[in-house]
C-alpha cells in the first residue's frame, strides 16, 4: 500500500515543475524553425530539468500519467540530443578551420564538416516530427493542469510550501544525489576510465538540477555548491566531447576511405583528406588531457574548500531549525 504523498512537498514541487515546463514550452517554435542552434540546446536542457522534477515529485501524480510523461519527454531529450551534438560539432569545426595556419589540413576538415552538415539536415525532419507529436499528445497541457489541481487543493488545505516536511524531503533528495555523485570518486585519478567519468558528469548534472530545484528554500546557501558542481559538469563535458571526437574520427577515416574508393574507383586523393582528420584527432587527444588535468585541479579545490561538507551541514541545519 502506497503512502499518501505529502501535500506541502507536492505544493512546492508543482511550482518548480511549472517553471521548468514554461522554459521547455518557450523553445518549441525556435526548435521547429532551426534558425538558432541555441533553441535546441535550451529545450534539451529544459527537458532534462523536467525529467529531474518528475523523479523528485513523481509521487504527487497519478503513476500512469507520470510514466507516460516521463517516456514522452525522454523521447524529446533523445531527439534533440542527437541534433544538438552535431550542431556543436559543426560550430566547433567552423571555428577550428578559421584558426588553421597550415592549409594542408583544410581539405580533410572541410570534408568532415560537409558530412556532418549532410547528417544534420536529415535530422531536422525528425526534430520537427517530435515537436508535432509533442503537440498532438497534449503533454504540456496535461502536466500544467495536473500541477494546478494539486496547487489548488494544497491552498484549500492551507498547506505551507516551506514546512518541515519539505525541508526533510529536500535534505533526503540532495543527499541521495550527492552520494550517487560521490560514488564515482574512485575514478577521478583514472583518466582512461572515460565511461565512468562520463557517468560522473551525468550524475553531477542530476545533482546540480536537484540543488537548483530546492535552492529557493535556502536563500543563497546553495549558490557555491551549485556553481562548483556546474564547473565539474562543464569540464567533464568538454573532456567527454574530446573522447567522442577521438573515437569518431577513427571511424570517419575508415568510412570516408571506402566512400572515396566507391566514388572514384581509387583512393589517390584520400591522403590529403586523411592528413587534416589525423591532425584534428591529435588536437582533440591533447585537449582531452588538458581538460582532465583541469578536472583534477577543480576537484582538488572543491575538496580543500570543503564545499560539499558545508552543503550537508547547511541543509541539515535548516531541518533542525524548522523542527
Amino acid at each position: 500500500m502506497h503512502n499518501k504523498p505529502d501535500e506541502s512537498y507536492c505544493f512546492f514541487g508543482t511550482k518548480a515543475l511549472l517553471e521548468r515546463l514554461k522554459a521547455f514550452e518557450c523553445e518549441i517554435d525556435g526548435v521547429t524553425k532551426a534558425e538558432d542552434i541555441e533553441c535546441i540546446h535550451r529545450m534539451r536542457v529544459a527537458s532534462r530539468r523536467l525529467r529531474s522534477s518528475f523523479r523528485l515529485f513523481g509521487e504527487c501524480f497519478n503513476q500512469k500519467d507520470i510514466e507516460r510523461w516521463q517516456k514522452q519527454i525522454k523521447q524529446i531529450t533523445k531527439s534533440l540530443g542527437s541534433a544538438r551534438d552535431i550542431d556543436v560539432q559543426i560550430d566547433f569545426l567552423r571555428e577550428f578551420i578559421k584558426e588553421l595556419d597550415d592549409k594542408r589540413y583544410i581539405p580533410g576538415i572541410r570534408r568532415l564538416l560537409f558530412r556532418l552538415q549532410q547528417k544534420r539536415e536529415k535530422m531536422q525532419s525528425k526534430v520537427i516530427s517530435s515537436m508535432v507529436q509533442l503537440s498532438d499528445a497534449r503533454i504540456i497541457e496535461q502536466i500544467s493542469e495536473s500541477c494546478h489541481i494539486i496547487r489548488n487543493i494544497a491552498r484549500l488545505h492551507e498547506k505551507d510550501e516551506h514546512s518541515i516536511s519539505v525541508y526533510e524531503n529536500a535534505y533526503i533528495q540532495i543527499l541521495l544525489n550527492l552520494e550517487k555523485f560521490l560514488s564515482y570518486k574512485e575514478y577521478i585519478n583514472q583518466p582512461d576510465r572515460t565511461n565512468e567519468l562520463h557517468a560522473m558528469r551525468i550524475s553531477a548534472k542530476r545533482f546540480r538540477y536537484t540543488m537548483e530545484i530546492f535552492s529557493p528554500l535556502y536563500k543563497d546557501n546553495l549558490e557555491e555548491p551549485i556553481e562548483a558542481i556546474k564547473k565539474i559538469q562543464a569540464i567533464l563535458g568538454d573532456f567527454n566531447d574530446c573522447v567522442v571526437w577521438v573515437n569518431y574520427l577513427s571511424q570517419f577515416i575508415e568510412e570516408e576511405y571506402y566512400r572515396t574508393l566507391n566514388y572514384f574507383g581509387h583512393t589517390k586523393s584520400f591522403g590529403r583528406l586523411k592528413t587534416g582528420i589525423l591532425y584534428l584527432q591529435e588536437n582533440r587527444r591533447k585537449k582531452q588531457a588538458e581538460y582532465y588535468n583541469s578536472f583534477v585541479k577543480c576537484w582538488s579545490e572543491i575538496s580543500e574548500k570543503e564545499v560539499l561538507d558545508r552543503l550537508i551541514k547547511s541543509i541539515s541545519d535548516y531541518v533542525i531549525k524548522k523542527g
